[in-house]
């Protein structure tokens, strides 16, 4: 599974957006500090949960930045990751990460910064679910969506050259009640305040992309 897919909607990595692009990417709200939305998610038939929250802000050069986490959980636990990622706070910079932190099943946390972190904002801009959600698409309207975490009034988003569908509602941390595509789709099951940060450990400074820490 590629884990940086996942990012969905957190890191943006568009230029030039068309007025469908603009409208779809004017839904995506990063929410206060404690905030958490959690999903049922299908990834290639394979079950998934995923819970993005804000767990902290930070100021770095004068600018107000967040951490964001994706803690996402499946069938095997060696495989359950979380991901933490201190991005400004507005949309249009999601791309500009400043710092990654992400622990993979029961291996120590690792923390990539500095210029590594180059190479990483390639790769999420390259993976990112809402670039591909909000490329090229159309705003179908006003739709009322039922989803486990209740009944939401929404707006639909198409992309056809993607195959993928999306409804997002202001009322929800992170905007998206539900995302559809080929391979994924994935769907609000609840939301709440307190949200903490998923790594107690003191995480190990990555040397290189072979892993290798202090």
């Amino acid at each position: 599974m590629r884990p940086f897919l996942l990012i969905a909607f957190l890191l943006v990595g568009l230029t030039r957006p068309s007025r469908g692009q603009a409208n779809c990417l004017e839904q995506v709200k990063l929410p206060e500090v404690g905030r958490w939305a959690e999903y049922k998610a299908l990834y290639q038939k394979d079950p998934y949960t995923i819970r993005y929250s804000v767990i902290a802000t930070e100021a770095r050069e004068g600018q107000d930045l967040r951490w964001v986490e994706m803690r996402m959980e499946g069938a095997r636990p060696d495989r359950n990751t979380v991901y933490q990622m201190l991005v400004p706070g507005a949309p249009g910079q999601l791309n500009q990460v400043q710092e990654v932190v992400l622990k993979s099943g029961a291996h120590p946390a690792m923390k990539l910064s500095g210029p590594m972190m180059a190479a990483i904002r390639g790769q999420l801009e390259k993976q990112s679910f809402l670039s591909q959600l909000c490329r090229g698409v159309s705003l179908v309207g006003k739709e009322s969506v039922s989803v486990p975490a209740g009944r939401f009034e929404t707006l639909h988003f198409r992309s056809s050259e993607h195959e993928a569908d999306s409804w997002f509602s202001p009322k929800v941390p992170f905007s998206v009640v539900k995302s559809v595509a080929k391979e994924f789709q994935m769907e609000l099951v609840s939301q709440g305040r307190g949200a903490k940060s998923s790594i107690t450990e003191k995480p190990q400074e990555m040397q290189g992309m072979g892993g290798r820490p202090n």
